[in-house]
């Protein structure tokens, strides 16, 4: 199982920006051909309206094919069904190249939002990962499939179930969590509307609510106490 933290699909995720600034100064080119980012295309454009796609072969009109500023297009389906699989694959999506095998051209994150549903990501995408439910947390579980346990440990020393993301429960199933969960809830709004709408008998202490504009309040038939309901003192010394 490893933790790891989101920032960006960009050089960041490799680089320091103090890193990469001193080592761009240093050697700009090396710095180019590291992360994939061109000064200009491999291969020129081509000028045809029509394009034959290099992947799925298919021809389609010049504005359905995409490339990573190299020259190498692709169509839009190919482009998206690429992008989707690498992010299922994991982490290595965060630094994804031109699927031609012999380019190295980064694929821009515009380029990825642009090609590939917003909801996609790779940790709501991927069967091996699931976003730390502590508040304020930043970081993805990467857990190993098949390993028996649910229970898992964020780098924040939180812990928590990898199904269903509530606290570790073991040995009770996830399903009855839920139920109670749900029941804790229901109760919860409960006693929150009671003591919004209520107020507790000065003798027997049980929640009595008012319906009508009369202070002159009576208890339940066991109690039958009869108090103010502003100053909760005895009516009948009022």
């Amino acid at each position: 199982m490893v933790s790891f933290q989101f920032r960006s699909r960009s050089a960041n995720f490799i680089y320091s920006r103090s890193n990469l600034h001193d080592a761009w100064f240093a050697d700009e080119e090396k710095v180019r051909m590291t992360i994939g980012l061109l000064k200009k295309p491999v291969i020129e454009y081509p000028n045809a309206k029509k394009l034959t796609c290099a992947i799925c072969f298919d021809t389609y009109w010049r504005h359905r094919m995409h490339d990573a500023a190299c020259g190498h297009l692709f169509c839009s389906s190919c482009w998206g069904s690429y992008i989707s699989t690498s992010i299922n694959d994991g982490p290595r999506c965060l630094m994804l190249r031109c699927p031609d095998p012999s380019c190295g051209a980064a694929v821009s994150e515009e380029m990825i939002n642009a090609l590939v549903s917003d909801e996609i990501s790779y940790v709501e995408a991927s069967r091996k990962s699931k976003w730390c439910p502590a508040p304020g947390c930043g970081y993805a579980i990467d857990f190993v499939l098949g390993s028996g346990s649910y229970d898992v440990s964020c780098k924040c020393t939180n812990s928590f179930c990898r199904n269903c993301t509530e606290e570790v429960h073991r040995p009770v199933e996830c399903d009855i969590v839920t139920k109670w969960m749900l029941k804790n809830t229901a109760e919860s709004e409960n006693t929150t509307w009671i003591l919004a709408n209520s107020k507790p008998c000065p003798k027997c202490k049980r929640p009595i609510e008012k319906r009508d504009g009369c202070m002159h309040m009576t208890c339940t038939p066991r109690c039958r106490f009869e108090f103010c309901w502003l100053c909760l003192g005895s009516w009948l010394l009022s």
